[in-house]
Formats: structure tokens, sequence, C-alpha cells
């Protein structure tokens, strides 16, 4: 029996094999009960919640759409309180590690309400999922019974909508780069991929199916596409945000600490490794081996050891559909596979090889091959959570997803090594030249990551001991021999005391974002449709409207703050017995975006800012100065010490900001360390010669740890 399947608008004979009536009914009944779990369980919690993911797409297309300065759009505290205006939901959003093209998607919805704005989005996704199956049905000759069965047993399919994610819009993006290129679409084949790329960094891998298949139109087209995706995202964006991508985020990306990397839920390489080889004072206090040598030999290695037969096994010379199917999916799942961050959602993508790779094995007969592929496929989907205790080794027992993904991947492999020419050398001189590359991907890895690892662990000897695990802890500041800092948890973030005893106690009612702890304790309240400034103890009768980043003179008497409009802002002060905003004196021009400060008196205070859309630097004024730029690179977060001496900020270099430290009589500088990491936020102890800072050494980018250090001899 034969049926005919509609590819390019021509037609391919595909051998079919008849279903029986149990099949038939059997698949029915399954697909029935799956879109009643969609339609009664899934879309319900969808439509009628807010949660992560949607609003970081959302916050950010808003943004734009305001046209706010979205140049430090990647920063925590930023978006939160930017978030807090506009009355958004969930406790903690954040844009790591999205890519700020991906957040366009959204751009028609920004001006709804955020629920009304996700339930269209819900809407578009479930449309998109009609062009997927007809895709998978036309390339692969399955039913479409059956495809719709592969994308309904798909729990990723789920959270997708749950979250309000954008896979499903990736997955079509993929799976129609791949039906162009068999339909001799090269030129829609690249443009397709480029899309993706702009989207989400991995699917750069199929650049290298086209070099390998040396498909130069389809290469042409991506170049072309992604550099009109670039313009459009910087003309909507500025080009200040992605240089703060390239530069500082997705090294980071890379090696999997753009989120918690500890966190074995991701089901990820990097977070198991991480978990068993590297030690954290505070995530991962006591590892199965702490060895950064053995973590930086073996993470590069696995990575291209996965990745490596997908690209080995791409061959010119078969231009089949089956071969061509097969090479994409191992591409695809090697991707998946290697992902340095996946969550849950992110393999609704693997929709596209189980498909192909379920229609290879009925088509050679192999039935318990097929039947092997589908319970790696639905266990895949099945989150399980990390075990209550450190259990060493035995926690590759609780990633099942990252095992059955690798299976997966060696069953695509198996099928591309039988299916290959038994009659010609699979070592050929350009086999030979591809591994001997991927050989020096590996020892270059390996050298980078050591020397990161190494060199971020020696930070760890600065630390402020805690027992917390905290999400982040910012802006701390000492006073009276109390620390207090901001602690970021998934409930929220909270002005907390940690005593000389160790005691901690959290402020009560409104996020609290940045605070002053010189004199008397001022605090700063995001709320909607703005931030205002309070006395800690007279919240009620003292307060400051449109107000953050609040900075007490020495004397009490006065007080700094920045007021932003449109993510511009500006520094200003008032008398403390004067906090009508009439008495607002302006210290800085409208040129100046002003980041951050610090603040000794009317006379003597220095702040980050930037001008014109040029990088941050630090502009002093004092009795020699009067908002003067110093010549301190890209720097921001500037701390005074109390007796006037020392002028200690960061500075950004090879992608990291590093502490320095400026003699204010002499005018000389020196730098405090220089580590691969980052070292933000400094503030003054009493004796003008300690500083407490925030550092994300040994963590993931920007999850700040307090650490405290001697500076001055």
């Amino acid at each position: 029996m034969t049926i005919s399947t509609p590819i390019c608008g021509e037609y391919e004979r595909v051998i079919a094999r008849p279903k029986s009536t149990i099949v038939c009914w059997t698949e029915r009944i399954a697909l029935l009960l799956l879109g009643s779990y969609l339609c009664l369980h899934t879309l319900p919690r969808a439509w009628s919640s807010l949660n992560t993911d949607f609003p970081n797409y959302y916050l950010s297309a808003r943004l734009a759409r305001e046209h706010v300065d979205t140049a430090r759009m990647y920063e925590w505290a930023w978006l939160q309180r930017e978030k807090d205006h506009r009355g958004i939901d969930p406790r903690i959003i954040g844009l790591l590690p999205i890519t700020p093209f991906s957040t366009l998607a959204v751009w028609p919805m920004a001006e709804l309400p955020p629920l009304t704005a996700k339930r269209v989005w819900i809407a578009i996704n479930l449309l998109l999922l009609v062009p997927v199956l007809g895709l998978l049905h036309s390339m692969t000759g399955m039913s479409w019974q059956r495809v719709a069965l592969v994308l309904a047993a798909s729990f990723p399919l789920h959270r997708n909508l749950l979250y309000g994610q954008f896979y499903v819009v990736l997955l079509l993006l993929i799976a129609g780069a791949c039906w162009a290129y068999l339909c001799d679409r090269h030129r829609l084949a690249g443009a397709l991929v480029a899309l993706a790329v702009a989207c989400k960094l991995f699917p750069a891998v199929f650049v290298v199916f086209f070099l390998r298949r040396r498909a130069w139109r389809a290469l042409a087209s991506a170049a072309v596409t992604g550099a009109a995706c670039a313009g459009i995202s910087i003309a909507v964006f500025g080009w200040n945000l992605h240089r703060v991508y390239l530069q500082q985020i997705l090294p980071w990306v890379l090696r999997g600490e753009a989120l918690p990397p500890y966190d074995t839920m991701s089901n990820s390489l990097s977070s198991v490794l991480h978990s068993l080889l590297l030690s954290e004072p505070q995530w991962n206090p006591h590892p199965w081996h702490d060895s950064p040598l053995w973590f930086a030999l073996l993470f590069p290695a696995l990575q291209i050891g996965l990745i490596a037969p997908a690209i080995l096994l791409i061959r010119r010379d078969d231009t089949s559909r089956q071969r061509v199917l097969l090479e994409w999916s191992a591409l695809l799942t090697a991707s998946l596979a290697v992902s340095t961050i996946p969550a849950s959602y992110n393999f609704v993508l693997l929709a596209f090889p189980v498909a192909v790779l379920a229609q290879v094995l009925l088509d050679r007969g192999r039935l318990a091959g097929l039947a092997i592929v589908l319970i790696a496929y639905l266990g895949v989907g099945f989150p399980m959570p990390p075990p209550a205790h450190y259990v060493g080794p035995w926690i590759l027992l609780y990633v099942p997803r990252l095992i059955l993904t690798v299976a997966l991947l060696m069953g695509i492999y198996v099928c591309l090594w039988s299916g290959r020419e038994k009659e010609r050398s699979f070592w050929r001189k350009s086999h030979l030249a591809l591994a001997a590359a991927l050989a020096g991907l590996v020892g270059f890895g390996f050298i980078s990551t050591f020397h990161q690892q190494v060199a971020a662990r020696s930070e760890y000897a600065y630390r402020v001991p805690q027992n917390l695990r905290d999400f982040i802890e910012a802006e701390p500041q000492s006073n009276a021999g109390a620390l207090r800092y901001i602690r970021f948890s998934p409930t929220g973030y909270r002005l907390v005391t940690l005593g000389e005893e160790g005691d901690l106690s959290d402020t009560p009612s409104e996020d609290d974002l940045s605070f002053s702890a010189a004199g008397p304790i001022w605090d700063e309240k995001a709320t909607d449709p703005e931030s205002r400034i309070v006395a800690l103890k007279k919240p009620a009768t003292m307060a400051i409207a449109g107000a953050r980043d609040p900075m007490s003179s020495t004397d009490g008497q006065t007080l700094a703050f920045i007021r932003d409009v449109r993510g511009s802002g500006q520094l200003m002060m008032l008398r403390t017995d004067q906090t009508d905003s009439q008495n607002v004196t302006v210290l800085t021009p409208a040129s100046l975006n002003v980041y951050e400060g610090s603040f000794l008196s009317p006379q003597t205070y220095a702040f980050s800012a930037v001008e014109n859309g040029s990088p941050p630097a630090i502009y002093l004024t004092d009795a020699t100065h009067w908002n003067t730029r110093l010549d301190a690179g890209e720097s921001r977060y500037p701390a005074l010490s109390s007796d006037q001496r020392w002028l200690v900020y960061s500075r950004l270099e090879r992608g990291s900001w590093n502490l320095w430290l400026r003699d204010e009589f002499s005018g000389a500088v020196r730098r405090i360390a220089d580590v691969p990491c980052n070292q933000i936020e400094p503030s003054w102890l009493d004796d003008s010669k300690t500083v407490l800072y925030t550092t994300d050494c040994g963590r993931s980018l920007w999850f700040t740890a307090i650490a405290r250090r001697r500076i001055v001899p």
C-alpha cells in the first residue's frame, strides 16, 4: 500500500504499513485524552495567570514602545523597578538570557494590559501549531493523527503555553527552515535560521549544516537576514544594551552561569558538573569533589563530544529527504543536550526530531526502537524535583531529562551511521581536519574554563560568611556595627539587617530596592506608578515621590536621590527638613543619564552617567571639579570615603567589572583585583580603609553575594 505525501507542491512515494483498527483507535483515544488535558487543565491555568516568563518579553517590548532608555534592561533591580511602576504581578522577573530581538515578537501586544496580552500570545501560539503540524506531516510522511499525537504528548508544550514562552515560534522557524531546504529554497532556509538565531542563540548550529553542505545561498541569506535583525534590534533598544549583551552576558551564557548553575532542576550538563565539581560558599558549599581542573576538562570535552558526531555525520553527497531530516534532527537534539541553561519548555523542539526518528524507525520496521523513543520522549517532559539533601554522583538519577535527551541523540546517531554510504571511508581528509578543529576547541575550552574558575574562586576569601541561600544580595552598607542590604528572593525584595550576632530582620510592607544607611535610614519603596523614598521610622510623614537611590550626606542634613524620566535619571537633592518637591535642587544636566551616585555633601559627590549613548563614566564634583568626567574608562558604582581621600569604583575590562581605587589628593589610580567576574556596588566602612561590595564570582551573572575587603593600607 502506498500513500502520497505533498512536499513543495510535488508528491513523493512513501512506503506505509496499514494500521490495525486497534492501533487507530488507541491513537485516537490517546489524542482525545491529551487534547482534553490541554483544553481543560493547561489552557485555563495559562489563561488566568500572569506567571513567568511572558512578563519578561512583555515588559521589555512595552519599555521600548514607551521610548524608555533600555540600556540597563538586563540589570535585576532596574527591571524590578520598571515592573513595579507598571503594576505587573510576578514578584521577580529578569531578561537574562533572552535576546532583545526576541522580545519584539510581543511588540504589537505591548499596549494591552499584561494578562490580556498573554491571552493573545497564547491564541497566536495555538494557531501556529497548525503550520507546525503541516510541516511535520509534509516532511516526514507521518499521518496527521500521529503528528498531532506527537505534539499533544509533549509536556514541554504545556509548559510553553502556561508560561507564555517562545518555543512554538522557534519550532515553526526551525521546521520551516528545514522544509525550505528540502524544497531547494535555500535563501528562505537561511533567512528562517537567522531569525531563529536572533531569538535564541543555539539555532546557530544550523549554520554548520549549511557550511558542511556548501549551501552558499542559504549562508548569504542568513548573513543578510541576521544583519537586518541586528539593525532592527539596535534601532529599537539602542547600541548600549546590545554591547552589554555581547561583552558581559554572552560569555556567561556560554559557560552556563547566566542563571544559578548549581540548580540541577535545569537538567543541564553544566548544572550537573557545577554541582559535583565546584564549590560555592552559599549555594554549593560541599560538592562531591571540589576540582576546577576536572570541571575544566569535562565540560568542554563532553559538550564537543556530544555535538561532534552531528557535524561529522553530515553528508554533502547524500541529498535524500530522510538523510537531511536526520541530520537536521541530530543538530537540533545535540544543541538541546549541550545547552547550558535549558528549561522544560525548550524541549517542545523535540517534537521535530521525534517525529522524524519515529517515521524512520517505522519505515525500517524497528518497532522496539520506536517504543524506546516514545518512552524517552514522554520521560523528557516530566521534571523530577531535586533531592532534599546532597547525594553526590547519584544526582544523575535526578536529571532524567538530560539522560533521555542524550539517549534520543544516540538513537539519531545510530540511524545516521547505519544509513551512511558503506562503500566509502568515513575518515576522509575533510573529516580529519574537522575532528582536529573540534579537538582544538576542547583544548581552548579547557584552558579558558580552568583559568576562569580558579580566578573566580580567589574571591571566596573576601566573602562575608552567610548561611542564607539568597537569590541576590545587593547594595551592602554598614552602620553602627550592623550590615544592611537588599535581599532578593522568589517572593520579592526586602531591606534586611544582619546584626553582630547574626540576627536577621526584614522590613515590612512594600518592596525595597535601595536605601541609605548613613544617619537616619532612607528607603526606596517601589510602587505603582513611581518609586518613593521614605524615612524608615516615619514612612507616613516623610516621603519623596518619584525618587530612587537615596544618598544621605555625612551630617544627615541633606538627602540626594535620582529621579527618572523615561528611564533617564537626574541627580537631585533637598534638605531633610524640607521634603517638599519645590525645594529640590537639580545637580546634573538633562543631557546626562545618571545611573548611581555617592553623596557626602552638596559640595562633594560623584556619580556615574551616560551621555548621548556613550558608555557609562564617572563624574566628580568637589573643591576642584564640577561634574567633571574622570579619565577612568568605562566605569560605574562610585563610592567616596567619609574622609574624602578615596574614591572606589568598578571599571569594565574584558567583560568584567572589577574594583579600582583613586587617590583624591593625587589623582593616582590602582586596580584592586583582576578577576573574570564582577565586583560592584562598593561602600565604605567607617574606617575609610575597608569596603563592602557585591560579587558574582563563582555564582551567576549579577547574582551577587556580599564581600568585605581592606583596600587601603
